[in-house]
């Protein structure tokens, strides 16, 4: 299972459905920041699951803040970041997803794409998918499950 990972969207459609196109992914995982961007690409890919939580920018668009996941057996922590205060470091992130027995803990919020593996877990923040802001190119993760095997990794987006 190929899961596709955006956050930060901020009203840049263009590059989500770019993402989609480049990765043909069997579900796709928004982190908020503009939660209303997921909702019309799943209007835009009816057949594709999109889970979505919304950010800090999304209030009021309704939606859960955080989501827990479990794809063939590989439990999933979905948030945004922001209330676990990731700018400043993932501890609390951290905490959360080994409480909770996490394989894989996603987040946004920070605009800057992360990918490390501690205590066993992977934490992927797949950046912002705006255009370049403050050096960051816009950039997704990708999720891959394969029974017992799961890969991360994050794409940047050519300016």
């Amino acid at each position: 299972m190929k899961l596709l990972v955006m956050s930060d969207s901020h009203k840049t459609i263009d590059h989500m459905r770019f993402a989609v196109g480049q990765e043909s992914p069997d579900a796709i995982i928004h982190l908020g920041d503009h939660i209303s961007d997921a909702r019309k690409l799943k209007a835009l890919f009816p057949d594709t699951t999109v889970h979505m939580v919304t950010g800090n920018c999304d209030y009021p668009a309704g939606g859960e803040n955080e989501l827990f996941l479990t794809l063939e057996n590989v439990n999933i922590l979905v948030t945004h970041g922001h209330k676990y205060g990731v700018k400043s470091g993932i501890a609390s992130l951290i905490e959360r997803a080994r409480g909770l027995g996490a394989n894989v803990a996603l987040y946004g919020h920070t605009h800057h794409a992360s990918l490390r593996f501690e205590y066993g877990i992977w934490f992927l923040c797949p950046g912002q998918m705006q255009h370049i802001i403050k050096h960051h190119p816009a950039s997704y993760g990708v999720v891959s499950v394969d029974g017992a095997n799961t890969e991360c990794r994050i794409e940047m987006l050519q300016a």
